[in-house]
């Protein structure tokens, strides 16, 4: 039954009471804040120049990202990426040197100290259409030209990827409504550990997906949740913009981030299927064109490089047999459960099982609770993402007869991931989450503080002494350390205590909005 004009002017007014922070609520989230720049700065600093999956491919391409250019001159020609006559250009000795500790956990990234900070060297490992080149151009301001300077321009293309998240995740929040604020908390710190957190603050290009992906739909399962209730237009003009923004951010980085853009349109599509019916297109035109300029988006993107060959198993290798899709499908589990339980670096830094096992028991608990409330549009959504998350690796592998651990990564997978979190957690309303009890999130909040904590710790001794060194103190054996920064132990105590209170969101969403909000 239609509402009267004045049940209408009541919820209005509810709705615009309901956004009025308290003095409490600003200096929690002040508190959040804090912690998120703590945690982002240990992070940062933890790990070497290079330290991170094809370092080597992305310094290169960020130091030089147009081969050719009067700022990138080509020194030669070589055999790489399949390509004989790619061209070869210089940079930094060190963006190479770090051949020197890729897949030797045991050896620390002092060896990088071996080559003059000042010296170049050829590399072959420069973009030339594989990935999409806008993440390189972009993040290339912060090359100076200078090869003194290459840890200089690591530190601050992860200080920027780390700002653009929370610039996103920050606006996002601010813009949705109460129960989709506390949907958003239990998705991206929730299954933040370790790997999200990692790739976030890297110069990996996957740090765009992780930040594009969920934002986009996020905004756009936003739009739905505050078409009715009164939410001003400004703000729901802004949830279109930042779902736009947040598909530009993706496709700019890597071809499957933008695909995955799109299936995240499918998912909020699915979830909202009774209100997609023509007969009530005037009331959801701005939701309709968000969709369409999303899928738009991300299908050019998802074909601006030829990465996307590669990761559908299009790269000329043979397929694989009957055993081999047998075998990919038992060990799956170990790619989909990657962002609780992956190895970080060149996946030479293993994590203890304070971490795989803690986070994993959050990610699950939160996606079990999930379950309890599902509906016949959630199962639709949630079985088209988890059709995605199995049958698309599961394709690659055997397109390119390889086995889980080769070609495909657990980051390619973390996009999808968490839209399959954001569905499952998502109310039958499809308007947020429910509040976890008291319990529930002190549970998450230990578990996810000690996960993170001993993450942290992982890496920075892995790069300061290497795996065979001091099992607790990081500053009793130190190899490798930046100048002009507090000691390997403070900042592991650092990023500790900021998680801390970063999580602590986990606490702010459990409440009421201020007046008229509902759980």
């Amino acid at each position: 039954m239609r509402k009267s004009a004045v049940e209408e002017s009541v919820q209005i007014q509810d709705s615009s009471k309901a956004v009025r922070p308290t003095l409490r609520g600003v200096v929690l989230a002040l508190i959040v804040l804090l912690g998120g720049a703590l945690t982002a700065f240990a992070w940062i600093v933890s790990s070497p120049s290079g330290g991170g999956p094809d370092d080597d491919q992305h310094q290169t391409s960020i130091w030089c990202p147009s081969p050719g250019s009067a700022s990138c001159q080509i020194v030669g020609r070589g055999d790489a990426f399949g390509d004989p006559n790619h061209p070869m250009v210089m940079v930094p000795a060190r963006v190479m040197q770090v051949a020197c500790f890729v897949f030797r956990s045991e050896v620390s990234a002092a060896c990088l100290n071996d080559v003059p900070a000042d010296a170049g060297a050829d590399s072959l490992a420069v973009n030339t259409g594989r990935y999409p080149g806008t993440y390189y151009r972009v993040m290339h301001i912060f090359a100076t030209g200078s090869y003194a300077e290459l840890d200089t321009m690591n530190l601050l293309v992860r200080s920027a990827n780390a700002f653009i998240a929370a610039l996103f995740f920050g606006v996002l929040a601010w813009l949705l409504p109460w129960s989709m604020k506390r949907l958003l908390a239990y998705v991206m710190v929730g299954f933040s550990v370790p790997l999200v957190i990692y790739f976030i603050a890297s110069i990996n290009p996957s740090a765009w997906a992780f930040i594009g992906v969920p934002a986009a739909w996020f905004a756009m399962t936003g739009l739905f949740a505050t078409r009715f209730d009164g939410t001003a237009r400004w703000r729901r003009r802004a949830l279109a913009v930042v779902a736009v923004a947040g598909t530009l951010l993706a496709a700019a980085a890597r071809t499957d981030a933008a695909a995955y853009c799109v299936v995240a349109v499918l998912a909020v599509g699915a979830m909202h299927l009774p209100d997609m019916r023509p007969a009530k297109w005037r009331g959801i035109r701005l939701i309709w064109a968000t969709m369409l300029a999303v899928t738009v988006v991300g299908i050019i993107g998802t074909f601006s490089g030829s990465q996307t060959t590669g990761l559908v198993g299009m790269d000329g290798n043979s397929a694989g047999d009957l055993r081999l899709l047998l075998y990919n499908i038992t060990a799956l589990p170990q790619l989909i459960s990657g962002f609780g339980a992956g190895q970080l670096g060149w996946l030479d830094v293993p994590m203890k099982p304070m971490t795989t096992v803690l986070s994993l028991m959050v990610a699950g608990g939160l996606l079990f609770g999930g379950l309890r409330r599902m509906s016949w549009t959630k199962t639709l959504a949630a079985g088209g993402v988890s059709f995605v998350l199995i049958a698309v690796p599961l394709f690659a592998l055997q397109m390119s007869s390889y086995e889980v651990g080769q070609g495909v990564q657990q980051r390619y997978l973390v996009p999808p991931a968490l839209i399959l979190a954001g569905v499952v957690l998502s109310r039958r309303k499809r308007d947020g989450a429910p509040a976890l009890s008291l319990t529930q999130t002190v549970i998450s909040y230990v578990f996810l503080v000690l996960a993170q904590s001993w993450a942290l710790h992982e890496l920075i001794r892995r790069y300061v002494v290497g795996t065979d060194g001091p099992e607790l103190d990081l500053n009793k054996q130190i190899e490798w350390w930046r100048a002009g920064i507090p000691s390997p132990n403070a900042v592991w105590l650092i990023g500790s205590v900021g998680f801390a209170l970063l999580a602590m969101v986990l606490f702010l969403v459990r409440r009421r909005a201020a007046v008229g909000g509902h759980r």
